[in-house]
C-alpha cells in the first residue's frame, strides 16, 4: 500500500535497466548477492529489481491479470457488493476511495485481499474490530468465481519468492550493522499473517490535448508515492484493448503499432517511473517474465537506511481521439507487511507507523 505523497520536480525522465536477479541463485545457500543488492536497494539505487526463472510464474502472472479486466468491467451493482467501507477498503473492490496527492483516485480500480488467509489465524472479534484493514476475512467476488484461485495462487508465490529475497537482504543488513536482530526482514515476512495482495486496474484515458512542458513524466495513473511495506512484489504489466467486451485483447508498443502509430508511442513511454535520490525521474520497464520487487519505507527504516525506498508513479497510455482502442492496464502488487505488534524500532510498531501513513491517503473512514 502506498505512504507519503511527494512532489515532483521539473526533471526530465530516462531510461533505467532493473537489477536482474536469478531465482536459482535466490533458493542457494552458497551464492553472495551482497554486491546485487546493493546496486539494487542500496544509497542511490533505484530500490528495485527483477527475479528471473521463478516457476510457474509467466502461466500464473497471466492467468490473474486478465481476469482484472472482467473483475473491473462487471455491472457496478456486483462491484459494490464487493466493497467493504469497514476496512477503509482495504478488502475487496475499491474505486474512488484512496486519496492520492489530494484527491480520490478514480485512474484505477483496486481489488484487495490478503493472499495467505482468507481468515486470520487466531484473530478474535475484538482484534478484528480494532484493525479491520488488516484482520477482515477476504472478500470475494461470486460472479467471478475463479478469481479467487488465481489471486491467491500468484499471491503465494510472490511472498515466497519475497521470503527468499528478504533472506539475502538480511545477510547484507547483517555485515553492515551486525546489532541488529538477524534475520528480521525474512522472519517479518514469514510471521505475518497481515500481506495484503492489490489486483489493479488502470482503467482506459483519452490521450490529454496538451502535453505538459515541465518535464515530468505524468502521473494520470497513478500518483507519486511510496510504499510503506517491508517488501513489495510486483508483475510486469498487461495492457489489454477492452473496446470488445466479448473478447479483450493484450496489447504491446509493437503490435500496436501495425495500427496505430501514437497509440504505440504512448504506450511505449506509459509505465512505471522511479524518482532517484537526486530528483531525476527514471522509466524502468518489468520484462514480462520477471517478477519485480521494491523496498518499502517499512524495511528502510528497520534497516536504519541501508535499504532505500523510493517514490514511484504509473504514466498512462493516453490513447488517440477516434482510434477505436480502449486501453487498459493490469498488474498486480503484494504488499509483504509486518504484523500490526511487529518493532520496526525499539519505540515504534508497524501498526503505529502505517497510522499516519493510512490518514494520508483516505479520509476518515468514507
Amino acid at each position: 500500500m502506498p505512504s507519503t505523497d511527494q512532489q515532483a520536480s521539473p526533471v526530465n525522465a530516462a531510461k533505467a535497466s532493473l537489477v536482474v536477479l536469478d531465482y536459482n541463485d535466490l533458493v542457494s545457500d552458497n551464492v553472495d548477492l551482497t554486491e546485487q543488492l546493493k546496486s539494487a536497494f542500496g544509497a542511490g539505487a533505484l530500490g528495485a529489481c527483477v527475479v528471473r526463472n521463478v516457476p510457474d510464474y509467466v502461466q500464473k502472472r497471466h492467468e490473474l491479470l486478465q481476469l482484472a479486466s472482467k473483475l473491473a468491467n462487471l455491472p457496478e451493482e456486483v462491484k459494490k457488493e464487493a466493497e467493504h467501507p469497514e476496512s477503509s477498503y482495504l478488502f475487496g473492490w475499491s474505486h474512488g476511495k484512496e486519496i492520492m496527492n489530494g484527491k480520490p483516485d478514480f485512474a484505477k480500480g483496486s481489488f484487495y485481499n490478503n493472499p495467505i488467509y482468507d481468515v486470520v489465524p487466531n484473530a478474535d472479534a475484538e482484534y478484528v474490530k480494532k484493525f479491520p484493514e488488516y484482520a477482515h476475512p477476504n472478500k470475494w467476488v461470486p460472479a467471478l468465481p475463479q478469481l479467487e484461485t488465481a489471486f491467491k495462487d500468484l499471491g503465494k508465490m510472490i511472498v515466497q519468492t519475497g521470503q527468499k529475497l528478504a533472506k539475502h537482504c538480511d545477510r547484507y543488513i547483517s555485515k553492515e550493522y551486525p546489532d541488529l536482530p538477524p534475520n528480521f526482514m525474512e522472519s517479518a515476512i514469514a510471521e505475518s499473517t497481515t500481506v495484503k495482495a492489490r489486483l489493479l486496474h488502470y482503467f482506459p484515458i483519452e490521450e490529454p490535448a496538451t502535453v505538459s512542458s515541465s518535464g515530468n513524466p505524468d502521473d494520470s495513473w497513478c500518483g507519486l508515492h511510496v510504499d510503506h511495506s517491508m517488501l513489495t512484489g510486483l508483475t510486469s504489466a498487461m495492457y489489454v484493448d477492452e473496446a470488445n467486451p466479448e473478447s479483450y485483447v493484450e496489447v504491446d508498443a509493437v503490435n500496436a503499432a501495425s495500427s496505430n502509430p501514437r497509440m504505440a508511442e504512448n504506450l511505449a513511454q506509459s509505465g512505471l517511473y522511479i524518482k532517484t535520490r537526486a530528483g531525476n525521474f527514471v522509466k524502468v520497464n518489468i520484462p514480462k517474465d520477471c517478477l519485480a520487487f521494491q523496498i518499502g519505507e517499512a524495511a528502510q527504516v528497520a534497516s536504519r537506511g541501508l535499504l532505500v525506498a523510493t517514490p514511484h508513479l504509473v504514466k498512462g497510455a493516453g490513447i488517440p481521439a477516434g482510434s477505436g482502442l480502449v486501453i487498459a492496464r493490469n498488474t498486480f502488487a503484494v504488499f509483504m507487511q509486518p504484523n500490526v505488534h511487529h518493532k520496526l524500532t525499539p519505540d515504534q510498531t508497524f501498526h503505529q507507523f502505517t497510522e499516519e501513513v493510512m490518514k494520508r491517503h483516505y479520509s476518515d473512514r468514507m
